[in-house]
């Protein structure tokens, strides 16, 4: 025999389609508000929030004004909460055939997807519902919440996000490629002349168009690229692969002093016996493609005689011969001495 104690008085009865369309809780309160609305359109209604806690003793206040929300959201009634809190005002309601579903144009957000981004990234509602208007509503609008939810949350950091973390679109890599003002302005430092550095740039675009587009470090490459050809440029000037004939103005360049510091040799020195090494190739005629060199060579011979004849001994391996001592040499014989020049 069955306890009656188990028997419900009365059952909550809803629509099974409607159910999968808006969700159960939604459908089971549509159903309880027609008792409070009535069969037929009624115009300024109220809704007892304490006659449906009666009637759905299984929610509280709080969940049926979320519901109710919900209701409104899916434009299924036309309602909203007055300055008392149990209660909520209606200009009409629907009559007991389902409601009209909504058509994924007039879609909205459920309170729960709201609720999540206000309490988990402190968006206000009105900013939320704003994004309705750049929404894509295309495709299954079972997925609408979710897709909604990381659309606003997308377009939120957007807006948040500071200019200065922009990633700028690098220039077209083409043959009218420019350097960056930042790499310009470091090749100026180095005093490049950017005539030279334009002159070389279609090379460079040459260069890694044939190697699939430009690296991504595209302006330190250039950088790069000009420094080595620079180097290159000046050496050749510096040290010409054409020999040539001795300028009755020609000086060593400031690498030949260095290189005679270095093995003890002052620069004053060095000048001491310049002109010297001047006359005897002016006259000689002769060319060559290193004139530094030939003067490092005779400074380093000259300065070997001097020491030699300071310290009054000879450096050759046989030992000081007749011809080697400074006091058997005669004045002539030192200024007709031209092995240096070899």
């Amino acid at each position: 025999m069955s306890n009656s104690r188990f028997i419900p008085e009365r059952y909550c009865t809803f629509s099974a389609q409607l159910a999968a369309t808006i969700g159960l809780e939604e459908a089971i309160l549509l159903q309880g508000l027609s008792h409070q609305l009535g069969a037929d359109n009624v115009q300024d209604t109220a809704i007892s929030i304490p006659a449906l806690t009666k009637e759905f003793p299984f929610w509280d206040d709080i969940k049926l004004n979320q519901l109710l929300q919900r209701l409104v959201d899916l434009g299924i009634i036309s309602a909203s909460p007055t300055s008392d809190p149990a209660v909520w005002s209606t200009r009409r309601h629907y009559r007991n055939d389902p409601p009209k579903v909504q058509t994924t144009q007039s879609w909205r957000p459920s309170e729960h997807v709201i609720d999540l981004l206000n309490l988990n990234h402190g968006l206000t509602r009105d900013y939320i519902l704003s994004q309705l208007k750049t929404f894509d509503r295309s495709g299954d609008p079972k997925g609408y919440d979710s897709r909604f939810r990381q659309h606003v949350l997308s377009e939120w950091r957007h807006s948040q996000r500071h200019p200065a973390f922009d990633i700028k679109e690098p220039p077209k890599f083409d043959n009218q490629w420019q350097p960056s003002g930042d790499a310009q302005e470091i090749l100026a430092r180095a005093e490049i002349p950017a005539s030279f550095y334009d002159e070389i740039r279609p090379e460079f675009i040459l260069y890694w168009k044939e190697r699939g587009g430009a690296p991504k470090d595209v302006n330190s490459k250039f950088i790069q690229f000009v420094r080595q050809r620079w180097v290159r440029h000046e050496n050749s000037i510096q040290h010409s692969t054409l020999p040539e004939r001795l300028n009755p103005q020609w000086r060593p360049n400031a690498a030949v002093y260095e290189t005679l510091t270095l093995s003890g040799i002052s620069q004053e020195y060095a000048d001491s016996v310049l002109n010297e090494f001047v006359v005897y190739w002016v006259d000689s005629n002769e060319v060559h493609t290193s004139w530094n060199a030939k003067f490092l060579q005779h400074v380093k011979y000259q300065w070997q005689r001097h020491q030699e004849q300071t310290s009054g001994r000879s450096t050759s391996s046989g030992g000081a011969g007749p011809a080697d001592r400074t006091k058997d040499r005669s004045i002539s014989d030192d200024l007709s001495d031209t092995s240096w020049a070899g």
